[in-house]
């Protein structure tokens, strides 16, 4: 089965990552196909909402198995996935994630980088990445914009498990929902009700304006993934606790 599934029907395009015995954890093939969805979304006239959500958990973030082997990790990854957290977060369409499980790390930043986050009653968020040596740095911006600065550095460090309740106080969360499907319907229903499709693609244009990411962010993101994946003791710290069984 593929990892990810893709049906445009309407107004509304389903992107469902479909990989739950890996934890829908981000391989290139699963930003790619990702990235490929949300092209195809953008294309597809009379399309107004892109909805992402998951069998299983919901993502469990970079796939570790890649960052611990010689070289399976590369530049064009980093990138890739840097181009479909922007992508979601500056697509003409609104773009919603629907958390029901975990998310974890890069799953964070995924979820985050989305204009809604809807979130079942067992949803739960952590980031993770300090605790194996490496920085959430790719995911920074998306997260930080939903929680602010700080607060992503304090999460970070203390890497601690966020229950719905906590990630909705602190904004992580748009809604909480026994059935997140009847807050995507409400969604569906307003855009439906905007006579200029476009008007959301203008909205968002505003928003980069008065709040922009530096033009060379995402090349210092990469310089420092990279240099963290590349570490020995990095390296050394996935394989043990691949190992033994904790990743």
């Amino acid at each position: 089965m593929a990892p990810v599934n893709v049906q445009i029907s309407g107004a509304c395009a389903r992107v469902r990552l479909c990989r739950p015995e890996a934890g829908n954890a981000l391989r290139g093939d699963v930003v790619g196909e990702l990235l490929d969805g949300l092209r195809a979304a953008e294309r597809t006239p009379g399309c107004r909402a892109v909805v992402l959500d998951s069998d299983g958990d919901f993502c469990t973030g970079i796939d570790l198995s890649v960052v611990d082997s010689e070289g399976a990790w590369t530049a064009a990854d980093g990138k890739a996935l840097w181009e479909l957290l922007s992508g979601l977060a500056n697509s003409p369409l609104v773009t919603v994630a629907v958390v029901t499980g975990r998310a974890t790390g890069g799953g964070v930043g995924l979820a985050s980088s989305c204009d809604f986050v809807l979130a079942g009653r067992n949803a739960r968020f952590r980031l993770t990445e300090l605790l194996l040596g490496l920085v959430p740095v790719l995911i920074t911006p998306f997260v930080s914009a939903r929680i602010g600065t700080r607060e992503v550095f304090r999460r970070a460090v203390l890497a601690e498990e966020l229950d719905v309740a906590e990630a909705r106080a602190l904004g992580l969360v748009d809604e909480v929902a026994e059935q997140p499907e009847e807050a995507v319907r409400r969604i569906l229903r307003a855009l439906r009700r905007m006579p200029r499709p476009d008007a959301i693609g203008d909205l968002k244009s505003c928003h980069r304006i008065l709040d922009p990411l530096p033009e060379n962010y995402a090349e210092h993101a990469h310089r420092v993934f990279e240099r963290a994946a590349a570490d020995p003791g990095v390296r050394a710290r996935l394989r043990r606790l691949r190992e033994e069984g904790l990743l």
